[in-house]
């Protein structure tokens, strides 16, 4: 069956379609930033015109990743949105948990909320923690609410009552008032989205939920309008943030769910690139034109977190943004792309970002509108990246207009042009080479011992003076290294991740409301995975726990063990998981009882396999050259160009040298030797 798989990003969207025979066929079209559905059904269009023969468009399954969750939230360009929860509890969203990312900071900030003051409503009822009811529902003042709502024009509206991720019958009973009084408003309820303790991070979940579906309903409903127009009748399957594929219903309705699925696709495709290569464990780099993403793959696997926080006051500051009770692959993201714009700054030092110049208008070299110089304008100053073969040649830049907006710059500061481009390029090398070391020192690990995958359209230019910085002596440039995101979609299996709060403690274990617990998720997930096509039983589960000591504020996540071992001999190996991790963690274990928290389930097919043997075209492989700047050499020299598809397998070349593809350049300075290998990876090694 062909697939074809799309990847909106800030800067370029990205495709990749694998055909009925099996043949990768790869494409990129600058981003639509408006409307980001008008990028997708250009570049698809363009695809499906050029390889109409290969494909039968009626079983044509298309995967989407997409920014439009995150960007709504990041730009504040989201529906107006009310916030209902239980009457006296209105001002939860600006409370917050009282918690302080900074002690010491007397005017310390943190983002407004996504839904204002005035559009905050209580309904009277009320339950208590022990499912007790206290205050029965009012079900007029629910009633006014919505002719309220209905006055201010809001179309979407987050529900939070107290205690609902457990009892939920009231949160119904409110979504239901409000479709009758008005049919057509988006109801998010905080026990479907995030059914989790903790009442803050729900209602901040539930609310960004809220804030971006009509959004998202409206894009899902425009691409699927597109796409039947032109025979394809399958649903389109959607990356979420834990890397599995739901299908359009289930991404219309929970988009939170969605708010890295670009990144998360990317993390997908690094592990499979690390696993042709010989790899187990790798660092992923994956640098675009907007953003640059880091993530430590142990054991072929990306880690998945349950917690993501977004839209910091302060970056990088953890607390100071929206928590999001969601499943979500770990990795640490800076405001470094290719389309980062450089300036100097209050101090008289040249800085980076986080601003970045998008698609529109673009670096300078763009010649679309931008007069800012970007990281892209430094690498084609630098000789990088080449102004005939970017994106394959099919777009045209301006080393000129690059030069002049990096003229300016570089006046101010006091310097030449070419120091300043350097400047740039290596001031990026550092941020994200300082990123990527505390990501892996968080999670105990050296990232000297690591080889790198590098993709997206300017991570093999940036990987090899990243690598230098870390002290990584392995990096590999995968076969179609600028879209490699929407080649991660082609690979990722159809997946769900759910979960419900429900504390249990070790004392008072109770088999039977755990399996009834865990067989409701079981078949929540299958109807979710089963809807995108998978047959039900092929559909794996895997059962994990988020536990602690009992009086402990938070929890880590356990692996249940197999729920049919009897009791004793269940809690005790459930016991052992819980202190090898906690002792892993924090280098000692504590005598105190234990309790589950919240369970989880993630419900999924299998993944799929996109095998690219590499088949080295009988010609010379070498392009050309041009001047290169290496400060290792202390300036330009000339460089042999190489195309990466002419590359003989397992041949050795010293640097330095620059590789090309359609997609993306890969930079290789005189401590590097590179070789292609049986799979297409261009394997850098430095010495």
């Amino acid at each position: 069956m062909a697939k074809l798989a799309f990847d909106t990003g800030g800067t370029f969207t990205d495709f990749a379609l694998l055909d009925d025979k099996g043949d990768l066929h790869l494409h990129k079209v600058l981003s639509t930033p408006k409307n980001p559905a008008e990028a997708v059904v250009q570049g698809v269009s363009e695809l499906l015109e050029k390889f109409a023969g290969n494909i039968a468009i009626e079983n044509l399954q298309v995967l989407g990743a997409t920014t439009v969750v995150t960007n709504a939230v990041l730009e504040r360009k989201g529906v107006e949105t009310g916030f209902v929860t239980t009457d006296g509890f209105q001002d939860m969203l600006r409370i917050r948990n009282e918690g302080r990312y900074d002690l010491y900071d007397l005017n310390i900030k943190y983002p407004d909320p996504l839904v204002t003051r005035a559009n905050s409503f209580g309904a009277k009822e009320r339950i208590a923690a022990d499912g007790s009811v206290m205050t029965e529902l009012e079900e007029e003042t629910v009633r006014e609410i919505a002719g309220r709502l209905k006055e201010k024009g809001i179309r979407s509206v987050a529900v939070c009552l107290l205690h609902a991720y457990k009892y939920p019958q009231h949160e119904q009973r409110v979504a239901a008032v409000l479709r009758e009084e008005d049919p057509d408003i988006f109801v998010s309820l905080s026990s479907e989205v995030c059914p989790e303790m903790r009442e803050f991070d729900r209602a901040s979940t539930t609310v960004v939920n809220a804030y971006t579906r009509p959004q998202m309903a409206g894009h899902v409903a425009h691409l699927q309008r597109e796409f039947a127009a032109k025979g394809i009748d399958r649903q389109v399957l959607w990356m979420t943030s834990s890397g599995g594929l739901v299908p359009s219903r289930r991404a219309a309705e929970l988009p939170v769910r969605l708010i890295e699925s670009g990144p998360a696709a990317g993390a997908v495709a690094a592990a499979e690139f690390g696993r042709t290569a010989g790899e187990e464990s790798v660092l992923s780099f994956d640098m675009g034109g907007t953003t640059a993403k880091l993530c430590l793959i142990p054991d072929g696997e990306p880690n998945v977190g349950t917690d993501l926080e977004v839209a910091h006051y302060q970056r990088f500051r953890k607390g100071s943004g929206f928590p999001l009770k969601i499943q979500s692959i770990q990795m640490i993201e800076i405001g470094a792309g290719g389309g980062s714009i450089a300036a100097k700054n209050p101090l008289g030092l040249l800085d980076v970002g986080p601003h970045s110049a998008g698609a529109m208008p673009g670096p300078a070299a763009y010649q679309r509108g931008g007069t800012q110089p970007t990281v892209t304008d430094a690498d084609i100053l630098l000789g990088y990246m080449g102004t005939e073969s970017f994106v394959g040649g099919s777009f045209k830049v301006s080393k000129e207009a690059a030069h002049e907006a990096m003229a300016k710059l570089a006046a101010s500061l006091e310097v030449s042009v070419e120091r300043c481009a350097w400047g740039i390029h290596d001031l990026v090398n550092e941020s994200m080479s300082k990123a990527a070391a505390m990501h892996a020192t968080d999670l105990g690990v050296d990232p000297r011992s690591l080889p790198m995958v590098a993709f997206g359209g300017a991570g093999p230019v940036h990987a090899y003076g990243i690598a230098r910085k870390l002290g990584i002596s392995r990096i590999i440039c995968p076969t179609g290294a600028g879209v490699s995101s929407a080649i991660g979609l082609l690979i990722a299996p159809v997946a769900v991740d759910l979960s419900a709060s429900h504390p249990m403690a070790f004392d008072a274990w109770n088999m039977d409301a755990m399996n009834r617990l865990l067989d409701e998720l079981s078949a929540q997930g299958a109807e979710v995975v089963s809807a995108a096509g998978v047959p039900k039983h092929t559909i794996s589960n895997r059962y994990t726990v988020d536990m602690r000591h009992i009086g402990q504020g938070h929890e880590i996540t356990v692996v249940l063990p197999d729920r049919t071992l009897p009791k004793e001999e269940f809690l005790s190996e459930l016991r052992g998981n819980f202190f090898k991790l906690y002792r892993e963690l924090f280098g000692r274990t504590v005598a105190a009882p234990l309790e589950v928290i919240t369970w989880r389930l993630r419900a999924g097919g299998e993944k799929d396999q996109v095998t690219r043997p590499h088949e080295t075209v009988i010609a010379e492989a070498k392009k050309g050259s041009r001047k290169v700047y290496f400060q290792e050499i202390g300036g330009f020299t000339e460089t042999a160009v190489y195309d990466h598809y002419k590359l003989p397998v397992g041949e050795e070349v010293r640097g330095p040298a620059i590789v090309e593809q359609r997609e993306s350049t890969a930079v290789v300075g005189p401590s590097g030797v590179f070789h292609v290998d049986a799979h297409g990876n261009l394997v850098i090694n430095l010495h």
